[in-house]
């Protein structure tokens, strides 16, 4: 082979090379492309998101592929998701920060004059038709008041927080295996006044765990805004403290002062008291009187069972 063939090979062979890196970088700039598209689209739902609340995944079924592409469930690191992300995704739940929405529905409430851009107004027939009935019904008590149009607002109806596994395989299956063993060691040859009582202790201690598990903790939805001020139903005017409410980073809302930012659930919470693991959610306002009738119950039942069962030794 001549010296001239030799150059001209490894000149084709040098842009040949030149080419795959060519190829290589247009790879790895559509790669790239498409990690900043997935993180801006990221980040426009956290901020239009109705509720406040934390970073995250915008569904669950995200949250599995960020899983997948991992190729680990980062139990180590401390996710708590990753159950989450397999089972939801399944079930097509929807997702607030790290809790799973399991149900909910829209509701026609009164418009607030700092109601943000995510409510939904009514059409107009329906406004008029509010309006008449308003007229008619408040016309003797409020005669110059004015009627307020109607707006359609998401309400949570089931809803499990990050820490559900534990509710449906630990503490379930303990209250139910303990009042399955007194029902069948303890129950029989008692009195029937004594079989009642244990029968709604036992069910009023499963609803309030339920109550407590699956329902609304107290999630406030975003505002961008403080509330302006409202008059009452004494018609006085109520100013809200603009010290009363804190801008949240986290939440990217507003939130007023007796509300927290659970780090485990990723939302604001209305008197967030703590995170339970036994009922794997947070806390809070809407589910506390739930969860102070489960830890009273708790203690009941079992202070019964362990007396109708040793009564029956």
């Amino acid at each position: 082979m001549s010296s001239l063939e030799i150059i001209a090979n490894d000149d084709d062979d040098h842009e040949l090379q030149q080419n795959e890196n060519h190829n290589d970088d247009r790879k790895l700039l559509s790669i790239d492309e498409l990690n900043s598209d997935r993180e801006r689209s990221k980040l426009r739902h956290w901020k239009e998101s109705d509720y406040a609340a934390g970073l995250v995944e915008p569904t669950w079924a995200d949250e599995w592929e960020v899983y997948r592409k991992k190729h680990c469930c980062d139990w180590g690191c401390g996710c708590v998701t990753y159950p989450s992300a397999v089972v939801c995704t399944w079930l097509g739940a929807g997702r607030i920060g790290n809790m799973a929405v399991l149900k909910e529905r829209y509701v026609m409430v009164e418009a607030d004059d700092d109601d943000d851009e995510n409510t939904v107004v009514v059409d107009k027939e329906e406004r008029q038709l509010s309006r008449q009935s308003n007229n008619t019904t408040d016309a003797k008590t409020t005669p110059d008041a004015t009627p307020k149009q109607l707006v359609r607002k998401r309400e949570i109806q089931l809803v499990v927080g990050p820490y559900w596994p534990l509710l449906i395989f630990i503490t379930y299956p303990l209250i139910f295996g303990m009042s399955a063993f007194t029902l069948y060691r303890g129950i029989p040859g008692k009195p029937l006044f004594i079989q009642i009582l244990w029968a709604i202790l036992t069910v009023q201690l499963i609803r309030s765990l339920f109550n407590t598990g699956f329902r609304d903790p107290g999630v406030l939805p975003r505002r961008m805004t403080v509330p302006s001020a409202k008059e009452n139903s004494n018609g006085l005017r109520l100013v809200h403290n603009s010290r009363s409410w804190k801008w949240d980073d986290r939440a990217h809302s507003y939130r007023p002062k007796n509300s927290t930012y659970c780090p485990e659930c990723k939302v604001v919470v209305e008197e967030f008291d703590h995170t339970c693991p036994w009922t794997g959610t947070a806390i809070g306002k809407k589910n506390m009187g739930s969860f102070q009738t489960f830890v009273k119950l708790v203690f009941v039942c079992l202070v019964l069972d362990s007396f109708l069962l040793i009564s029956a030794v």
